[in-house]
């Protein structure tokens, strides 16, 4: 009596296998989220020299470098005022400022960030950063980091 009812089980499991293996996988890569995936890489390795003009603890005018202000989409969207290329170009990361300069060696002036001034992106993050804005640059909900 155990024979049909380990032939009985078997087939079930063949059969949900078999589904499984039917069922379309998940698109590879999706889309990138800016405010869970984007937004941290900008928070640890760009907002010490990039975040909104304001007082810090010690009661010091902290200002934007170069006047980029990146933790607004306003600010993201305006970019700098020190470069005549734009900063980020929504469906193109080649032409972006802000996928270029965080793509350069270290070694180079112009690497964000710069030597000494945080660790430089990952191939990992590089590679986010190029397919989120290849992907329109979206910012979803986000409207921009809390006030300080």
């Amino acid at each position: 009596m155990k024979k049909p009812a380990i032939i009985l089980f078997a087939a079930s499991a063949f059969g949900g296998l078999a589904l499984l293996a039917q069922t379309p996988a998940a698109p590879a890569g999706g889309k990138v989220d800016f405010e869970k995936e984007i937004y941290p890489i900008f928070k640890t390795k760009c907002l010490k020299c990039h975040e909104t003009e304001h007082t810090d603890a010690t009661g010091k005018l902290k200002k934007p470098k170069g006047g980029l202000i990146m933790d607004t989409v306003e600010g993201l969207k305006k970019g700098g005022k020190e470069s005549g290329e734009k900063t980020l170009v929504a469906g193109k990361a080649a032409e972006s400022e802000l996928y270029k300069v965080t793509t350069l060696p270290v070694s180079d002036e112009m690497a964000m960030p710069p030597e000494g001034k945080g660790d430089p992106l990952t191939d990992a993050e590089k590679e986010l950063l190029k397919k989120w804005i290849d992907q329109g640059a979206d910012f979803g909900a986000w409207k921009g980091a809390p006030a300080k």
